[in-house]
């Protein structure tokens, strides 16, 4: 109802509303606040521009970069990929790094049951493993520079094999512990 009072006083002053003009001096303090408001936002938003740029910039270079080592690395893995297509010595270090690499991951799976009571035992192992996979990845190195050279492959698979036993030894120790605990704990329990 307010709307219609409305209306009708507007449609019946309509010519009073339009006889009145403002002063000249109202519309130009407007256009220099206009003006005044806008340069005020284009400085504040320099300073972001600039930071976005910046920013724009790094991502774009990381990207570039990672793109970058990401094709050396094709590249180095395609050499020993035709290298080990050309060369048998290389297929069947592949073919002895498979099984290895199941091997002890079985060995790992049955060490960490008999480990469950001494957690920081796996830490350890894991630690020690670590080392050796840096060697290792370093014997790959030498044998992409090398030509597949023999005494290379036999490193790689030499650090396979003090893994495997290593965990042979580890197992073998529990093994022992656990069986004198049951022959302790059956003693025990027949007193």
């Amino acid at each position: 109802m307010k709307e219609d009072k409305l209306e009708q006083f507007v449609r019946e002053n309509t010519q009073s509303f339009n006889s009145l003009e403002p002063p000249v001096m109202a519309w130009e303090a407007i256009e220099k606040e206009l003006s005044a408001s806008k340069q005020t936002v284009v400085r504040k938003l320099w300073p972001y521009a600039w930071k976005a740029a910046a920013a724009i910039l790094i991502f774009a270079s990381a990207w570039m970069l990672n793109d970058y080592t990401d094709m050396q690395k094709g590249k180095e893995n395609n050499f020993v990929k035709t290298e080990m297509q050309t060369n048998p010595v290389l297929t069947e270090l592949s073919d002895a790094e498979a099984y290895y690499t199941t091997q002890i991951s079985s060995k790992q799976a049955e060490l960490a049951k008999y480990a469950q009571q001494n957690p920081e035992i796996i830490e350890d192992l894991k630690k020690e493993f670590t080392e050796m996979d840096k060697s290792k990845a370093e014997l790959r190195k030498d044998l992409a520079e090398s030509n597949a050279d023999e005494k290379v492959i036999e490193a790689i698979i030499l650090s396979y094999r003090v893994k495997l036993e290593i965990l042979d030894q580890m197992l073998t120790e529990l093994r022992k512990a656990k069986e004198g605990n049951t022959t302790q704990q059956t003693v025990e329990t027949n007193l």
